[in-house]
């Protein structure tokens, strides 16, 4: 009975446009209201509100959404788009593969996809209008190239998935590389279907020395990411660390270098990282209640066990899992999926003999695509209202995106060697 009250009551919170984190609170409390023993002290609740939110490898996304925010504010992701631009634009699909390269690249500073599809998405939806995709596809392609945030490291719903199952932040920005290449191959490819049928016309390739001064223009940018992941391999900084690092080193180059970043804008800035990361870690403060009653209730090792009960083989676990994902991500935002399921994915790791490293990439890259797809796609709005479309329009042109990204995550689902190489490559 508790059960069914947690999961309607939650259901119809989120059905009536209820903001997750208080869905998640309110049907926690009316769960331990009426289901819970009397002799269950209720200082609990925001013991564990509290404890979650304030673990160390958390203190990791403010500084990864700063990063982002600092870089769009401060004009140095036109500084990224610029140079993808005069080093892929001339390729067939024009703007489109600077979108999807520029996003890559935003992916390797901020970790967040929506970051990513307000730094690129403004600069390269025009660009794609002006070249002949209708603004719907232009929109659908930054979208689908924006959720590559959430897989290419750093990530924060990584960092989400690490500090709460126990697995190897570390290894999982190195298992992330791999999905993301192969991602970025596959929208490229679709890419190139879509300037076809759009007859886009090809562009003429740069001379060496534009391509030089774009790079050089963009290097101080480039060295963000060598900082963090180079940081955290060397084992010199945690992720948290690594991040920190690269805040202050992005705020340094947008002041001292570039001078491109005033009080206002710097205000903005932290205003806005404030916002993005206040709203996943009440998320995650709000989902450890949901998770502590789940376990009380032992639904997580009921799910694992009815999982791995009905299927033999962990190619057929994986597969269903993903598919599973793919549905949830589509409602949920990723790093609430996350915080959710999280109880569930450790009782089936446990019950296998799968990788906790290989499945963690399957979880976070399959949820990732929920950014991209509606109802609850939020790239998808960013994007439909830069290119001044509908959201139907943009839902309905993303399909051969999504599907081609959905068919690299189910790939990989059976091919744990492939996802794990580069981990191995650093000991992970």
């Amino acid at each position: 009975m508790g059960v069914t009250f947690l999961t309607v009551s939650f259901v119809v919170l989120l059905l009536l446009r209820v903001p997750i984190a208080f869905a998640m609170g309110l049907a926690s409390l009316g769960y331990i209201y009426w289901f819970m023993p009397a002799t269950m002290p209720l200082t609990i609740i925001p013991q564990l509100m509290i404890a979650e939110p304030s673990s160390f490898p958390l203190m990791a996304i403010p500084f990864f959404v700063m990063v982002g925010e600092l870089m769009n504010a401060s004009g140095i992701s036109d500084r990224l788009v610029t140079l993808a631009k005069v080093a892929v634009g001339h390729l067939r699909g024009g703007m489109a593969m600077v979108s999807i390269v520029a996003s890559a690249g935003m992916a390797s500073f901020s970790g967040s996809s929506v970051a990513n599809a307000v730094g690129t998405g403004s600069i390269t939806i025009p660009a794609m209008k002006k070249q002949g995709y209708p603004a719907a596809t232009a929109a659908a392609i930054e979208s689908s190239a924006s959720s590559l945030g959430t897989v290419i490291p750093p990530s924060i719903s990584m960092v989400v998935y690490g500090s709460l199952t126990g697995v190897s932040i570390g290894g999982l920005f190195m298992a992330g590389y791999v999905p993301g290449v192969l991602s970025m191959i596959g929208l490229a490819l679709v890419v190139r279907w879509a300037a076809k049928r759009h007859n886009v016309p090809v562009e003429e390739r740069q001379p060496p020395r534009e391509v030089a001064q774009a790079f050089l223009s963009a290097l101080s940018a480039l060295a963000v990411p060598v900082i963090i992941i180079g940081g955290i391999l060397l084992g010199y900084m945690t992720p948290t660390e690594a991040g920190a690092v690269g805040a202050a080193y992005t705020l340094v180059v947008a002041v001292v270098f570039f001078r491109s970043l005033g009080l206002s804008d710097l205000f903005h800035a932290l205003r806005r990282t404030a916002v993005t990361s206040g709203v996943i870690l009440s998320v995650i403060a709000t989902a450890s209640v949901l998770g502590y009653i789940m376990t009380y209730e032992r639904i997580p090792a009921a799910a694992a066990n009815a999982l791995l009960g009905n299927l033999e083989s962990e190619w057929a676990i994986m597969l269903v899992l993903a598919i599973l994902l793919f549905v949830l991500g589509s409602f949920m935002e990723t790093n609430a999926a996350i915080a959710i399921i999280a109880p569930i994915i450790i009782g089936i790791t446990e019950g296998s003999n799968l990788d906790p490293l290989f499945v963690g990439v399957i979880v976070v890259a399959a949820l990732a695509l929920g950014v991209a797809t509606p109802p609850v796609g939020v790239c998808l709005f960013v994007t439909a209202k830069l290119a001044r479309t509908t959201i139907e329009k943009t839902s309905v042109a993303a399909l051969p995106f999504v599907a081609v990204l959905m068919l690299v995550v189910l790939v990989l689902a059976l091919l744990p060697e492939v996802v794990l190489f580069v981990p191995r490559l650093f000991g992970y």
